[in-house]
């Protein structure tokens, strides 16, 4: 297994950038225990869950039971749209930390840019929508006060780092202007955002891609997998098509965090390889003009849940 690569953040923490996502689903509780036991048993360092994921506790207790050293892991998780109140940033963060059996957090994100109303800190208490199918965001609560409870987070030293997520330019630049913290973390070939990345780069704040594979297997996958470019490079270098979209990625200088449930999937996404400049430029060109999104919140919840601005 080569080492993997790591960045360092804004707050001065490291971070591995090949990571494990723990995306959730009907059946991902089980999936997740048994893909990050094997994950920590291979030398996965970095393990991405949320809230909303329904898997923290899954990789809780694999984390438990792998006897590896809390130091030398790095985890994230996410603050949920119903939690952006400030008065709940600190009772969902707790309700994370007691999940995961842990006492802190590497990293914390905000997961979404718009808050939810509050229905409450287990999932079975939350109700994303009304009696009328709809649920309209909560003009109230504006996330630059979101943030600066998540401040408050890394002044109690109950957090380590803490960022964003799916965050526009626009709203980057907005909590610049404001924060005392900046945020430490905010891509595949098909949804590059250019524009962001230099952004983000330009400010000093790392990105973290999640879907890096275009979500294989999902109605909204892009098929980026199998495009003839990523296929092409791949059999030049004797790898895999996912191999060679993860290469591209930490080479631009952003961490993956590719999930899976398949063991040998799991080993072979550790392998990055060195791309050349021509390879590189060849994959950044099948995004020019394509911005397909993986996770579309106005397919997931409706143009009256969510708000950008």
């Amino acid at each position: 297994m080569s080492t993997i690569p790591t960045a360092k953040l804004n707050s001065g923490y490291e971070i591995p950038l090949v990571g494990m996502g723990l995306f959730g689903g009907p059946s991902a509780p089980a999936e997740v225990y048994e893909a990050s036991k094997h994950a920590l048993k291979v030398g996965y360092k970095h393990f991405d869950t949320a809230y909303a994921y329904e898997t923290e506790k899954a990789f809780g207790d694999a984390f438990r039971e792998s006897k590896v050293p809390r130091e030398d892991i790095f985890v994230t998780s996410k603050l949920f749209q119903t939690f952006h109140e400030p008065a709940h940033v600190a009772p969902a963060y707790q309700r994370s930390l007691t999940e995961l059996g842990m006492q802190y957090l590497d990293l914390y994100l905000i997961h979404w840019p718009f808050a939810w109303p509050f229905t409450g800190y287990e999932f079975d208490e939350l109700r994303l929508f009304n009696a009328d199918g709809h649920m309209v965001v909560d003009p109230k609560v504006d996330y630059l006060d979101t943030w600066k409870a998540m401040e408050g987070l890394v002044r109690a030293g109950l957090v380590r780092s803490i960022g964003v997520s799916n965050f526009s330019v626009k709203q980057l630049q907005r909590l610049l202007d404001h924060c005392e913290i900046p945020p430490a973390v905010e891509i595949h070939p098909y949804l590059q955002q250019h524009e962001l990345f230099e952004f983000c780069q330009k400010n000093k704040i790392h990105l973290t891609a999640y879907c890096p594979l275009g979500r294989p297997g999902s109605p909204l996958t892009t098929g980026a997998l199998d495009g003839p470019v990523i296929i092409q490079i791949a059999k030049k270098h004797g790898k895999t098509p996912a191999q060679v979209m993860l290469s591209w990625g930490v080479q631009r200088g952003y961490s993956v965090v590719p999930k899976s449930v398949t063991l040998a999937r799991i080993e072979s996404n550790l392998e990055i390889f060195t791309l050349s400049y021509a390879e590189m430029t060849a994959i950044k060109k099948i995004g020019e003009g394509r911005a397909d999104r993986t996770v579309d919140p106005i397919r997931l919840w409706g143009p009256t849940n969510v708000c950008f601005e």
